[in-house]
């Protein structure tokens, strides 16, 4: 019996993840790209808390957007270091008036700011409710149909903003996911950022899970409408749509959370309506540098993703569609969470007992030549939309594949277990990692340096 569950669970892994492999490699092509002459008015709402080291990075980013019809909302959210003075510093706030809508719920706002530098750019100050509270705040101030949410270390690429205008001339898309880079994994060539894999192991991993994850994964997803999280680095949304998913949960994930909210309605009232992945639209974002900070974010995530589960059990096949439903039980779940256990205990069981040895070491070899085999189509699939690295760190990073898939991706099992159990006792506690601020070079090619553009 025991032996058949395995097989069962092994064979529906091969199947997903052969998936993840040849769809993107037979259906991801980087093509030319015409902008529409039109641009749909954009509002990017950047919820902040506490977030001194890093908000710059992120203003400066948003100031070398090339697009017109925009307006920036920062939403403090009761920061108790300098985040407020220093939006106040690089922008010349100044009090004033804005109305909103009134239709959905948040935290008291204290006071409204406009830049007087940059007309098109504002602050929200309110009280402290949490990320998915400021963002319902900034939906509610918001005046155009697109919405794009940031966090707060995100840093915008110049035309991403166009990419996302351009796939929003199709009227069956009501959201959208950019793809996020890790800012660590890239070095400034002239005034150019090119990718490096000169790093500590630590973030050569998460470069790696990055690129799989968004290259492999979520194009996979798109393709086949499957999509269950647009990552809060970078999402875009049709403003009526976030309004009729009733804004943002408090959530250790709202992410996922308004992804799936909005899949409920594409299952229900919005039949024909689309959530796709924009592997041309990009931004840069800091990932943990340190054990304890990996840790933090990978436990609240699997946190994230549990609640959403149990949240949302009695959606799966009634509100949501076959696929969304499939991939995230399936998959994510069954494949992802449930199997993690076994996964752990089963080289415990093998060895005391010495039963199915060779049987185990077989799938332990074929799982692992399938995990190296994905990460090869990621760099073939990141390379056809210009992610090159040079000869060097191309040998380094093929060198470190097997470490990734034999290492580090036992310790992402660990992370799977310990927060499914956490969950129980904590479910919304709120693990933050700590940003480090890191002063890479982040013009993404502009001349101006963070500073020198921001005056500082």
């Amino acid at each position: 019996m025991m032996l058949t569950i395995t097989m069962t669970l092994f064979c529906l892994f091969i199947v997903f993840h052969t998936l993840y492999i040849f769809i993107p490699l037979y259906t991801s092509r980087a093509q030319k790209r015409d902008y529409p002459t039109k641009e749909k008015g954009i509002s990017i709402l950047i919820p902040a808390y506490n977030e001194t080291l890093v908000i710059e990075n992120c203003l400066m980013g948003i100031l070398h957007v090339n697009y017109t019809d925009l307006e920036i909302l920062f939403i403090n959210d009761g920061s108790t270091d300098d985040t407020l003075e220093t939006l106040h510093k690089h922008l010349n706030l100044a009090k004033t008036s804005r109305p909103k809508e009134g239709v959905l719920k948040h935290g008291e706002v204290r006071e409204v700011y406009q830049s007087e530098i940059y007309p098109y750019i504002w602050v929200v100050d309110k009280e402290n409710g949490g990320k998915a509270d400021a963002l319902n705040a900034g939906i509610d101030f918001a005046k155009n149909e697109i919405v794009i949410t940031l966090d707060a270390d995100s840093i915008l690429e110049p035309n991403s903003l166009n990419e996302m205008n351009l796939t929003f001339t199709d009227e069956s898309v009501v959201a959208a996911g950019g793809l996020v880079n890790i800012v660590q994994g890239f070095k400034r060539s002239g005034q150019k950022l090119i990718p490096c894999f000169k790093l500590p192991g630590l973030i050569r991993y998460q470069v790696v899970q990055y690129l799989s994850a968004f290259y492999l994964h979520k194009t996979t997803q798109s393709r086949i409408g499957s999509m269950t999280v647009i990552a809060g680095a970078f999402g875009a949304f049709r403003r009526n749509i976030l309004i009729q998913a009733k804004g943002y949960r408090k959530t250790v994930g709202e992410d996922m959370d308004i992804t799936l909210r909005i899949q409920e309605l594409i299952g229900t009232v919005l039949k024909g309506k689309r959530i796709v992945f924009v592997p041309e639209a990009f931004c840069y974002t800091e990932c943990p540098a340190s054990f304890k900070n990996l840790y933090r974010q990978r436990i609240r995530w699997q946190k994230a993703f549990i609640d959403c589960v149990i949240t949302y059990r009695k959606s799966f096949y009634r509100k949501m569609n076959f696929k969304v439903s499939t991939y995230l039980l399936v998959d994510s779940f069954l494949l992802g969470t449930v199997s993690a256990y076994p996964t752990l205990m089963v080289p415990i069981i093998v060895l005391a007992t010495m039963s199915h040895l060779k049987l185990s070491l077989i799938l332990l070899l074929m799982s692992i030549v399938l995990a190296i085999m994905q990460d090869i189509a990621t760099l073939l699939v990141s390379r056809r939309f210009g992610h090159f690295y040079s000869l060097r760190d191309f040998i380094t990073l093929i060198v470190f594949l097997p470490v990734e898939v034999i290492f580090y991706r036992i310790t992402g099992l660990f992370f799977v277990t310990i927060g499914t159990i956490l969950y129980f006792f904590d479910k919304d506690g709120w693990s933050r990692s700590e940003r480090i601020g890191e002063p890479i070079m982040l013009d993404i090619g502009v001349k101006a340096s963070v500073k020198d553009t921001l005056g500082g």
